[in-house]
């Protein structure tokens, strides 16, 4: 069995996160989101904050309390997505530190918005989709965000 390194815990205005319980390397695997995809509408509205999209239609629903379902938002995040659905450090992080992504490096929803509470100096304001990123932003997570988002959607067939 392969023990946490991390703990879910109190994060003030962010309501509960992540946090560190031993040092993290630069470029350690933190945790995987697990689960068959799922279509949003059958998925309950209360998890919908918390899902991982994995395609424009799907998502994987973590489990309460899980490292998926807590890992908060950051504008300058230290960890980010690897493959389809890991979250890996960016840079090393100490013991005590909160583990954050950018939410939008995972977003495909084009009308997304959400009130960003990271309270970082770089804080944009607002969490849109990853489309809505600036052409800096992009180049920033380039290989670091959800695969579907770099493919074009899926048309939908007509109604006859």
């Amino acid at each position: 069995m392969t023990r946490k390194r991390w703990e879910i815990r109190g994060a003030g205005a962010r309501g509960v996160g992540v946090f560190a319980v031993e040092k993290f390397a630069a470029g350690e695997l933190v945790f995987e989101y697990v689960g068959a995809p799922r279509w949003i509408w059958n998925i309950p509205r209360r998890a919908w904050e918390h899902c991982f999209q994995v395609g424009y239609d799907s998502y994987v629903v973590p489990r309460p309390r899980s490292a998926g379902w807590s890992i908060n938002h950051s504008c300058s995040p230290n960890c980010w997505i690897v493959g389809e659905r890991e979250i890996e450090t960016i840079r090393s992080i100490g013991r005590g530190d909160e583990l954050t992504f950018d939410y939008s490096t995972n977003v495909g929803w084009p009308d997304y918005s959400m009130r960003c509470a990271c309270g970082e100096s770089n804080c944009r304001g607002v969490i849109v989709c990853y489309a809505r990123l600036s052409d800096g932003l992009k180049r920033r997570y380039r290989g670091h965000v959800s695969p579907y988002l770099l493919k074009p959607p899926r048309k939908l067939m007509p109604s006859l």
